[in-house]
Protein backbone atom coordinates (compact mmCIF):
# COMPACT_ATOMS: atom_id res chain seq x y z
CA UNK A 1 0.00 0.00 0.00
CA UNK A 2 1.45 3.13 -1.07
CA UNK A 3 1.09 6.44 1.33
CA UNK A 4 1.79 9.76 0.75
CA UNK A 5 4.36 11.41 3.42
CA UNK A 6 3.58 15.37 4.31
CA UNK A 7 6.27 16.82 5.89
CA UNK A 8 5.69 20.71 6.13
CA UNK A 9 9.43 22.53 5.66
CA UNK A 10 8.38 24.87 8.42
CA UNK A 11 9.04 22.28 11.43
CA UNK A 12 11.31 19.64 9.96
CA UNK A 13 12.27 17.80 13.33
CA UNK A 14 11.65 14.06 13.52
CA UNK A 15 12.22 12.05 16.20
CA UNK A 16 10.86 8.35 16.42
CA UNK A 17 8.55 6.82 14.15
CA UNK A 18 7.22 7.96 10.64
CA UNK A 19 4.95 11.15 10.34
CA UNK A 20 2.76 10.21 7.88
CA UNK A 21 -0.86 11.34 6.68
CA UNK A 22 -3.22 8.62 5.76
CA UNK A 23 -6.63 7.76 5.00
CA UNK A 24 -6.46 4.89 7.60
CA UNK A 25 -7.80 5.00 11.46
CA UNK A 26 -5.81 7.67 12.89
CA UNK A 27 -5.35 6.99 16.83
CA UNK A 28 -4.33 9.04 19.65
CA UNK A 29 -3.22 7.81 23.09
CA UNK A 30 -3.31 10.05 25.59
CA UNK A 31 -1.31 10.95 27.79
CA UNK A 32 2.56 11.68 28.11
CA UNK A 33 5.66 13.96 28.46
CA UNK A 34 5.89 14.66 24.51
CA UNK A 35 1.91 16.34 24.27
CA UNK A 36 2.15 19.24 24.85
CA UNK A 37 -1.42 21.43 26.32
CA UNK A 38 -1.70 24.88 24.41
CA UNK A 39 -3.85 27.23 26.00
CA UNK A 40 -7.31 27.75 24.08
CA UNK A 41 -10.01 29.84 26.18
CA UNK A 42 -10.56 30.31 30.30
CA UNK A 43 -13.80 31.20 31.37
CA UNK A 44 -15.05 31.75 35.52
CA UNK A 45 -15.30 28.01 36.03
CA UNK A 46 -13.26 26.47 32.98
CA UNK A 47 -10.32 26.15 30.90
CA UNK A 48 -9.80 25.36 27.37
CA UNK A 49 -6.71 23.54 25.73
CA UNK A 50 -5.82 22.09 22.56
CA UNK A 51 -3.21 19.23 22.23
CA UNK A 52 -2.84 16.86 19.38
CA UNK A 53 -5.60 18.08 16.86
CA UNK A 54 -8.25 18.05 20.17
CA UNK A 55 -9.38 20.38 22.35
CA UNK A 56 -10.33 19.61 25.84
CA UNK A 57 -12.86 22.09 28.18
CA UNK A 58 -12.59 20.94 32.17
CA UNK A 59 -13.91 22.61 34.60
CA UNK A 60 -12.15 24.09 37.50
CA UNK A 61 -13.42 25.64 41.07
CA UNK A 62 -11.82 29.18 40.28
CA UNK A 63 -14.64 30.98 42.91
CA UNK A 64 -13.33 28.38 45.43
CA UNK A 65 -12.45 31.08 48.57
CA UNK A 66 -11.31 28.73 51.21
CA UNK A 67 -13.40 30.24 53.80
CA UNK A 68 -11.05 33.42 53.56
CA UNK A 69 -11.97 36.94 53.33
CA UNK A 70 -9.88 37.68 50.60
CA UNK A 71 -11.87 36.71 47.35
CA UNK A 72 -11.87 33.51 45.34
CA UNK A 73 -8.42 31.62 45.61
CA UNK A 74 -9.17 28.23 43.58
CA UNK A 75 -8.13 25.11 44.63
CA UNK A 76 -4.88 23.29 43.54
CA UNK A 77 -4.59 21.04 40.65
CA UNK A 78 -3.66 17.67 41.43
CA UNK A 79 -3.01 15.93 38.44
CA UNK A 80 -1.30 18.50 36.07
CA UNK A 81 -0.93 17.78 32.38
CA UNK A 82 0.90 15.80 31.06
CA UNK A 83 0.07 13.45 33.91
CA UNK A 84 -3.45 13.95 32.67
CA UNK A 85 -6.61 16.54 32.67
CA UNK A 86 -8.34 16.92 35.76
CA UNK A 87 -11.79 18.39 36.01
CA UNK A 88 -12.68 20.02 39.85
CA UNK A 89 -16.64 20.03 41.23
CA UNK A 90 -17.24 23.59 41.35
CA UNK A 91 -18.27 23.80 45.00
CA UNK A 92 -18.59 27.96 44.18
CA UNK A 93 -20.48 28.35 40.91
CA UNK A 94 -21.57 31.86 39.53
CA UNK A 95 -24.78 33.70 40.47
CA UNK A 96 -28.02 31.26 38.62
CA UNK A 97 -25.74 28.37 38.30
CA UNK A 98 -26.74 24.76 39.88
CA UNK A 99 -24.76 22.70 38.10
CA UNK A 100 -21.64 22.01 40.05
CA UNK A 101 -20.42 18.65 38.39
CA UNK A 102 -16.73 17.98 37.65
CA UNK A 103 -16.92 17.87 33.79
CA UNK A 104 -14.81 17.25 30.77
CA UNK A 105 -15.74 17.92 27.45
CA UNK A 106 -13.76 16.21 24.38
CA UNK A 107 -13.55 17.40 20.74
CA UNK A 108 -11.41 17.76 17.46
CA UNK A 109 -10.64 21.07 16.88
CA UNK A 110 -12.37 20.74 13.25
CA UNK A 111 -15.20 19.06 14.72
CA UNK A 112 -14.97 16.15 12.64
CA UNK A 113 -16.63 12.90 14.25
CA UNK A 114 -14.25 10.16 15.78
CA UNK A 115 -14.59 7.42 18.57
CA UNK A 116 -13.95 7.21 21.95
CA UNK A 117 -12.46 3.78 22.42
CA UNK A 118 -10.91 3.52 25.99
CA UNK A 119 -10.04 5.41 28.87
CA UNK A 120 -8.90 5.56 32.16
CA UNK A 121 -10.13 7.85 35.18
CA UNK A 122 -8.66 8.25 38.65
CA UNK A 123 -11.12 9.35 41.68
CA UNK A 124 -9.66 12.83 42.97
CA UNK A 125 -11.92 12.56 46.08
CA UNK A 126 -14.13 9.55 47.50
CA UNK A 127 -17.19 7.97 46.40
CA UNK A 128 -17.27 5.02 48.29
CA UNK A 129 -19.66 6.18 50.93
CA UNK A 130 -22.64 7.53 48.21
CA UNK A 131 -21.77 5.73 45.61
CA UNK A 132 -20.85 7.22 42.18
CA UNK A 133 -21.07 6.67 38.38
CA UNK A 134 -19.22 8.75 35.32
CA UNK A 135 -21.71 9.90 32.95
CA UNK A 136 -20.85 10.24 29.22
CA UNK A 137 -23.02 11.53 27.19
CA UNK A 138 -21.64 12.05 23.33
CA UNK A 139 -22.89 14.71 20.92
CA UNK A 140 -23.75 15.40 17.16
CA UNK A 141 -23.58 18.61 15.90
CA UNK A 142 -24.95 19.33 19.41
CA UNK A 143 -27.47 17.03 19.43
CA UNK A 144 -27.66 14.29 22.26
CA UNK A 145 -26.60 10.43 21.37
CA UNK A 146 -28.79 9.07 23.47
CA UNK A 147 -31.68 9.79 25.70
CA UNK A 148 -29.13 9.85 28.91
CA UNK A 149 -25.72 9.64 29.28
CA UNK A 150 -23.90 6.11 29.50
CA UNK A 151 -22.49 5.24 32.74
CA UNK A 152 -19.40 3.69 34.09
CA UNK A 153 -19.07 2.99 37.66
CA UNK A 154 -16.70 4.56 39.88
CA UNK A 155 -17.14 3.51 43.37
CA UNK A 156 -14.05 4.10 45.09
CA UNK A 157 -11.66 5.83 47.44
CA UNK A 158 -9.31 8.78 46.51
CA UNK A 159 -6.64 8.25 44.30
CA UNK A 160 -9.06 5.22 42.80
CA UNK A 161 -8.52 4.14 39.37
CA UNK A 162 -11.12 2.65 37.08
CA UNK A 163 -10.59 1.66 33.11
CA UNK A 164 -13.11 1.24 30.40
CA UNK A 165 -12.66 0.10 26.88
CA UNK A 166 -14.87 -1.84 24.05
CA UNK A 167 -15.56 -5.19 25.85
CA UNK A 168 -18.33 -6.15 27.49
CA UNK A 169 -18.37 -4.87 31.13
CA UNK A 170 -21.67 -4.94 32.75
CA UNK A 171 -19.84 -1.84 34.77
CA UNK A 172 -19.32 0.13 31.41
CA UNK A 173 -18.22 -0.02 27.85
CA UNK A 174 -17.39 2.15 25.57
CA UNK A 175 -18.55 0.42 22.43
CA UNK A 176 -21.26 2.73 21.50
CA UNK A 177 -19.11 6.07 21.99
CA UNK A 178 -18.53 5.72 18.04
CA UNK A 179 -18.99 8.04 15.31
CA UNK A 180 -19.60 11.54 17.26
CA UNK A 181 -18.06 14.72 17.51
CA UNK A 182 -18.24 15.57 20.96
CA UNK A 183 -18.00 13.74 24.77
CA UNK A 184 -19.12 15.09 27.51
CA UNK A 185 -17.62 13.19 30.55
CA UNK A 186 -18.91 14.26 34.02
CA UNK A 187 -19.02 12.92 37.67
CA UNK A 188 -20.43 15.12 40.89
CA UNK A 189 -16.53 15.20 42.54
CA UNK A 190 -13.23 15.70 40.99
CA UNK A 191 -11.61 13.11 38.75
CA UNK A 192 -8.96 13.28 36.44
CA UNK A 193 -8.79 10.90 32.79
CA UNK A 194 -5.03 9.92 33.02
CA UNK A 195 -5.28 7.70 29.67
CA UNK A 196 -7.86 8.15 27.08
CA UNK A 197 -7.75 6.39 23.43
CA UNK A 198 -8.96 8.61 20.72
CA UNK A 199 -9.31 7.13 17.16
CA UNK A 200 -10.76 8.84 14.12
CA UNK A 201 -11.36 7.79 10.23
CA UNK A 202 -9.65 10.96 9.02
CA UNK A 203 -6.46 12.57 10.17
CA UNK A 204 -6.60 15.24 12.83
CA UNK A 205 -5.17 18.29 11.57
CA UNK A 206 -1.58 18.52 11.48
CA UNK A 207 1.24 20.42 11.47
CA UNK A 208 1.25 22.92 8.54
CA UNK A 209 -2.10 23.02 7.88
CA UNK A 210 -4.26 26.35 8.37
CA UNK A 211 -6.08 25.15 11.08
CA UNK A 212 -3.60 23.64 13.04
CA UNK A 213 -1.46 26.46 12.93
CA UNK A 214 -4.22 28.91 14.04
CA UNK A 215 -4.56 26.55 17.52
CA UNK A 216 -0.64 25.69 18.23
CA UNK A 217 1.06 29.13 17.25
CA UNK A 218 3.37 30.09 20.22
CA UNK A 219 3.41 26.94 21.91
CA UNK A 220 5.29 23.97 21.35
CA UNK A 221 3.81 21.04 18.98
CA UNK A 222 3.82 17.18 20.12
CA UNK A 223 2.01 14.27 17.92
CA UNK A 224 2.08 10.62 19.25
CA UNK A 225 0.09 9.04 16.83
CA UNK A 226 -0.83 5.31 16.01
CA UNK A 227 -1.74 4.87 12.50
CA UNK A 228 -4.01 1.56 11.70
CA UNK A 229 -4.75 -0.27 8.39
CA UNK A 230 -7.19 -2.13 6.92
CA UNK A 231 -5.58 -5.54 7.95
CA UNK A 232 -4.98 -4.26 11.89
CA UNK A 233 -1.60 -3.55 11.65
CA UNK A 234 -0.55 -0.87 14.22
CA UNK A 235 2.34 1.41 12.55
CA UNK A 236 3.26 4.48 15.07
CA UNK A 237 3.65 8.13 13.86
CA UNK A 238 5.41 10.56 16.25
CA UNK A 239 6.48 11.99 18.20
CA UNK A 240 7.43 14.88 16.45
CA UNK A 241 8.22 18.03 19.14
CA UNK A 242 9.16 21.44 17.53
CA UNK A 243 7.93 25.27 18.53
CA UNK A 244 5.87 26.86 15.49
CA UNK A 245 7.24 30.21 14.47
CA UNK A 246 4.35 32.31 13.95
CA UNK A 247 6.13 34.25 11.45
CA UNK A 248 5.44 31.04 8.90
CA UNK A 249 2.00 31.44 9.15
CA UNK A 250 -0.15 31.86 5.40
CA UNK A 251 -1.19 35.91 5.06
CA UNK A 252 -4.76 34.49 5.37
CA UNK A 253 -4.39 33.42 8.69
CA UNK A 254 -2.14 36.54 9.66
CA UNK A 255 -3.48 38.36 12.51
CA UNK A 256 -5.00 41.76 11.97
Amino acid sequence: MKERVFIPLSIIAMTGCAFLKTADADIIDFFDSSQIATPVASGVTFDVVSSNGYQFTYTRDKLFTGGLSGGPIGRAVLVPWPLGVEAQAVTTPPAGVTDRKARITIKRVDDQVFDLTSFTAKLLASTSGAGGSIEIMPTLNGEDGFNDPLVFDATGNFSQSFSYDTSKNPLGSTALLKDFNSYEINLYVDFALTAITLESQSSVPEPGTPLALMTLVGAGLSIRRRRVDQDGNHTCLGPLTRPIDARRIPPLWAAD
